[in-house]
């Protein structure tokens, strides 16, 4: 991600649900790797299914499967995660950046959204219409810089009255 941010989303009676982590100077894989870990920490007893679209991960959880001994950081990490689960997983590549329909494409694009901070923005905007709070307010409450808040309000037909 080029915002330095890894992202998980799922679902909960229907509606999108997502969990990100910043981590500065990190590779894209590290974040790619740190969003399954987080993934696999989630229903820990249950089975679950990870989508994710980096090669990379798919990859190497596939080679973990066969047993040997991965040392890199990354794996590692994968590794302590699959190590505290006692649900089954099935990890599922799917292409990044695909238009269409279908839950797997979906989650996808939901989560590369989340990546780029663009579900905050949207977070920001509806607040905003709801409650027509300022830049400072807004900026706290949904996580943001304040320049973006205030780009927000700019664009409120109602508080440029």
């Amino acid at each position: 991600s080029k915002m330095n941010r890894a992202a998980v989303v799922w679902k909960v009676d229907g509606k999108w649900q997502k969990q990100t982590w910043e981590q500065k100077s990190k590779s894209v894989q590290w974040l790619e790797a740190k969003a399954v870990e987080i993934a696999l920490q989630k229903e820990s007893q249950e089975h679950i299914n990870i989508c994710t679209d980096s090669m990379y991960v798919a990859k190497l959880l596939q080679a973990m499967r066969r047993g040997g001994c991965a040392t890199s950081e990354i794996a590692v990490m994968l590794n302590d995660a699959l190590n505290e689960r006692t649900g089954t997983v099935s990890v599922i590549h799917v292409m990044s950046h695909q238009s269409g329909p279908g839950p797997i494409i979906e989650g996808n694009r939901k989560a590369d959204q989340a990546a780029a901070g663009i579900w905050t923005l949207q977070k920001a905007r509806l607040l905003h219409q709801q409650l027509h709070i300022g830049a400072k307010a807004l900026a706290k409450e949904c996580n943001i810089p304040i320049t973006e808040a205030r780009k927000v309000i700019a664009t409120c037909p109602y508080c440029q009255r």
